[in-house]
């Protein structure tokens, strides 16, 4: 029950996100994609990938708060 609860929190935290950051990180930590790959898929370079994927992971962090207490 806590994990389903969990689970609709971060869907609800992702669909907050911007799409270009919640794109990156649904192909990186869901479909398990490497970095190039995610570059080809939506056509940017990897330091683009990379820079979205962190700024995203902190946005992300941002929506769920402080989970860690």
């Amino acid at each position: 029950a806590v994990f389903k609860a969990d689970a609709e929190q971060v869907q609800k935290a992702l669909a907050q996100l911007p799409v270009q950051f919640r794109e990156v990180i649904v192909l990186r930590e869901i479909n398990q994609m490497n970095y190039r790959d995610i570059a080809e898929v939506t056509n940017v370079p990897i330091g683009t990938v990379m820079s979205r994927l962190s700024r995203g992971r902190q946005l992300l962090t941002a929506l769920l708060g402080d989970r860690k207490q």
